[in-house]
């Protein structure tokens, strides 16, 4: 695989990192991850235990990483001058996330969609949270998702957690008391959907700097953060939609 090219315009950023976050690009050396640096295509962040990492995109999708998550940017790409053109594919190696799209989706539901090993979450203007501990949860917290894998599509929305428990199983409805320990616990930052400039700054993962970036910093901000849970959304409504393929 070749390296990075750092002349492609970022539309990402980190917003916020806490203790120990790297990220690198391609199968680039990892290196840590400073509050500011930008996101190019298939850069992969990484949080280690008790850290976190909070993401920005020029359309306003936000993404919280909570400890122990690997995340990519798979392919990125908005333009708001041409939004029906906009599109975002996301991987969800491991871990647990909490997103919130912004105006990627606002012309065309299926633009933004996040991988995982077990099946790709469509998302359809909403925010949720996923976290993948084999099996795969996913709480609907606005808005609604579709749920695809070997088995077909499912459709989630507001109010509702599922969970996939092999690619070849059509995801279901789990009340929240048969999910486990710790699942959908994240940081308390507060995550907002709206669009923004992205700052100039250097890429992860090291390499060249992007023009006007300073040089690309050896430590991540360390900030305090609680022991906030996601509130815990009510238990999950009866109703979905299916298509089998």
């Amino acid at each position: 695989m070749s390296g990075p090219s750092f002349a492609q315009s970022a539309q990402g950023y980190v917003l916020e990192v806490s203790g120990n976050v790297t990220g690198q690009v391609g199968i680039g050396q990892p290196a840590r991850v400073a509050k500011g640096q930008t996101l190019v295509n298939n850069a992969t962040i990484t949080t280690a235990a008790q850290s976190y990492a909070v993401l920005k995109f020029e359309d306003g999708t936000a993404v919280l990483l909570k400890e122990n998550t690997s995340f990519q940017v798979q392919h990125y790409t908005y333009n708001s001058k041409a939004p029906e053109n906009a599109s975002a594919i996301f991987n969800l190696v491991r871990g647990g996330l909490r997103m919130i799209t912004g105006l990627v989706t606002s012309r065309n539901r299926d633009a933004l969609k996040v991988a995982t090993p077990l099946a790709t979450i469509g998302i359809r203007g909403t925010e949720f949270v996923a976290e993948l501990v084999n099996p795969l949860y996913i709480q609907v917290i606005n808005g609604v998702i579709s749920i695809t894998n070997g088995a077909g599509t499912v459709l989630f929305s507001v109010g509702q957690t599922a969970v996939v428990t092999s690619s070849t199983t059509l995801g279901g409805l789990v009340p929240m008391s048969e999910v486990p320990p710790g699942v959908f616990q994240m940081p308390n930052f507060p995550l907002t959907s709206v669009p923004e400039a992205i700052p100039p700054g250097n890429p992860v993962g090291g390499g060249a700097a992007v023009a006007g970036g300073a040089p690309v910093g050896t430590t991540a901000a360390v900030i305090a953060i609680s022991a906030a849970v996601v509130a815990g959304v009510a238990t999950a409504n009866t109703t979905t939609t299916t298509t089998h393929h």
